[in-house]
């Protein structure tokens, strides 16, 4: 892990793995307080057995993103299909259950807020899971050459986070600021991490924390696409930034 000042860089397979019970998977912490984060958890969840039953953090949603695998999200009488590039809600507390068809599912999940936490949330009378396909969300521009697609956001009952998929071409953004806290997992390809200062190398699998106000600027570094799965707190727009 490579740390500075309002950034981190985890790199892939670092951070703190738990196994689940009776062969039923993984779940790795790959960005949290140790880090400086203080209103997201991020974690890297290998799914393998079908009738694991979950049970949301009481005060804490979880939003969850299916890197590869398919299956079902099954909460109550409630079922949502699931399948590589979705994006999933799960409200504070609520049971479900996690049920991949066949091979295992690979879930980017983040808890927000941190689980514990004295800013909970509380659940509303219609709260319920969701799942949003970024296949079929429409691109929404980010300046020459990047677009992103937004899966949950308030727009879907979410109330603390947005959760985006980002797509960057041969390109390097303009260095910016955000004035919310964001995890970033790299879905696809490789790049640099430019942040208060610094050049960071970043490969596919890896996980980047920013603080507000850091002053930083993604660089692809691939002749593909570099594809980026964000969440940050609070609530917002992925273009609303300032410049440097």
């Amino acid at each position: 892990m490579i740390r500075g000042d309002g950034f981190a860089v985890v790199a892939p397979g670092e951070g703190t793995t738990v196994a689940l019970p009776s062969g039923g998977g993984s779940i790795r912490v790959t960005i949290d307080d140790g880090v400086g984060c203080r209103n997201l958890v991020q974690r890297l969840m290998e799914i393998r057995d079908p009738g694991r039953t979950e049970r949301g953090a009481p005060g804490s949603e979880e939003i969850g993103y299916v890197a590869s695998g398919t299956g079902r999200l099954v909460a109550g009488d409630h079922t949502l299909a699931l399948e590589g590039g979705t994006g999933f809600l799960v409200p504070p507390g609520t049971p479900f259950r996690l049920l991949p068809d066949g091979e295992p599912m690979i879930v980017v999940s983040v808890l927000s807020p941190p689980p514990g936490a004295v800013d909970s949330v509380s659940v509303g009378e219609a709260a319920r899971c969701v799942a949003v396909r970024a296949a079929q969300q429409g691109r929404l521009p980010a300046g020459e050459s990047r677009y992103f697609k937004l899966l949950v956001d308030p727009s879907v009952g979410c109330r603390r986070v947005t959760q985006f998929v980002g797509f960057i071409e041969q390109s390097r953004a303009p260095e910016h600021v955000h004035p919310y806290e964001e995890v970033v997992h790299v879905l696809e390809g490789e790049g640099t991490l430019h942040a208060a200062g610094e050049r960071i190398p970043f490969a596919r699998g890896a996980g980047i924390f920013l603080a507000p106000g850091t002053p930083h600027c993604l660089e692809n570094g691939t002749r593909g696409t570099l594809q980026l799965l964000g969440v940050f707190s609070p609530a917002g727009s992925p273009a609303d930034k300032g410049e440097q």
